[in-house]
């Protein structure tokens, strides 16, 4: 529905005023110049609620819960719903996943724009999605569990990386942020799950595609490692659904870039590689990544906001494997602390220092923090570019 039949005349509350707030606000200007637009956040203080209760319709910016007290009874959207209402021709694709959906929407992007097919990736990833570009054959939308607990719209492909326990102080419980991610499929034309998801027994729609491939040899050292062919697995099987060549597909790969942040290898200094993983947030990410330098000393640098989730599992892969030092960080680390033998750092700075202490040449200093950077960092950009800055990068 055109936005001048949607919002015209309405009352409109845009919660958040970061930059998904005010490209949605730029968004709907462009329709309609004269909307009436209040902006509130919690994080600048007062009270909210009379604002929100005046509201017609609230769009919610992804970092503010759908399940918000202050939300109940009232019509929520989103700047994602707004775009996908209005008329568009571009073939839209969807990934979503608690790890793996970031590397999976740039690789895709990347395969077809090396294929001569016009793509644009944003989203989640950090371009609003109404900035997406008229000239394009496809949109790559990396979207994230807040962003399709609400979608109510449809897209021509989702897929679905994989699924652990997230962002339950956002969603509440596994069972609700299990549902909220996977309401994405139901939104799609075609649906794409990995083999990990249809693993947990969460309910998804019958008819999905399980990308459980089996994926020949990848001419790229950072796309073979094991946690990432399953992200190779979707990429191939979006490219199926598209009818174009798996073959030239895989070609297009060879000269794909891993993303910062995500398992980068900063150097080597004094015969110690230094790795920026700041963007694992969760247990298994982090479990990945030390995977990946198995037979190397690992200095692990983990912790940050706790959100409750369970870190049973990164313990024990801690102790089976017999990783040596463990560098804790924030409420979290302090968690982990409490099960493995290690060191707690005040901040980034001691952190970097205590692990260089522990480290022998040959090793690896891994910042995999296994949660979130809030109350620490602004995000984990900044928690990655702290550890480069302090590890001399």
């Amino acid at each position: 529905m055109p936005i001048k039949n949607h919002l015209d005349g309405k009352n409109i509350v845009i919660w958040g005023t970061g930059r998904e707030g005010n490209a949605a606000a730029a968004f709907i200007r462009k329709s309609l110049p004269d909307a009436r637009i209040t902006f509130v956040d919690e994080a600048t203080g007062g009270d909210i609620a009379p604002t929100l209760k005046g509201a017609d319709i609230i769009v919610k910016s992804p970092g503010v819960s759908l399940y918000h007290p202050l939300l109940k009874g009232k019509y929520v959207t989103s700047l994602m719903n707004l775009w996908f209402e209005q008329p568009h021709t571009v073939k839209t694709i969807c990934i979503t996943g608690t790890k793996g959906k970031s590397t999976t929407s740039s690789l895709l992007g990347h395969v077809l724009n090396v294929m001569g097919r016009k793509t644009a990736v944003l989203g989640n990833i950090g371009v609003p999605i109404s900035e997406a570009p008229d000239d394009v054959d496809y949109l790559v939308i990396e979207t994230s569990s807040y962003q399709a607990a609400n979608f109510d719209q449809q897209c021509d492909i989702a897929a679905v990386t994989s699924l652990y326990p997230e962002h339950l102080d956002w969603h509440g419980e596994w069972d609700i942020y299990a549902r909220d991610k996977l309401h994405l499929l139901g939104q799609a034309d075609i649906r794409i799950i990995s083999p990990q998801v249809k693993k947990t027994g969460v309910p998804v729609p019958r008819d999905c595609i399980i990308a459980d491939a089996v994926v020949e040899k990848i001419p790229n050292e950072y796309l073979s490692r094991t946690h990432n062919l399953a992200n190779v697995a979707i990429v191939l099987e979006i490219i199926r659904a598209l009818g174009i060549d798996r073959d030239a597909a895989i070609a297009a790969m060879a000269d794909f870039k891993g993303l910062p942040h995500r398992q980068q290898e900063l150097g080597t200094k004094n015969g110690i590689l230094y790795v920026d993983d700041s963007i694992a947030t969760t247990p298994q990410a982090a479990m990945a990544a030390m995977d990946v330098y198995r037979g190397r000393s690992i200095t692990l640098i983990a912790g940050g906001y706790d959100r409750g989730i369970d870190y049973a599992p990164l313990i024990d892969y801690i102790k089976a494997n017999a990783i040596p030092t463990v560098i804790g960080l924030g409420p979290s680390g302090v968690r982990i602390l409490q099960e493995v033998p290690g060191q707690l750092a005040v901040d980034m700075t001691q952190a970097v220092h205590l692990a260089r202490e522990a480290t022998p040449a040959g090793g690896v200093i891994l910042l995999s923090p296994a949660a979130p950077s809030f109350g620490l960092f602004k995000n984990y950009i900044e928690r990655g570019a702290a550890f480069a800055k302090e590890s001399g990068f």
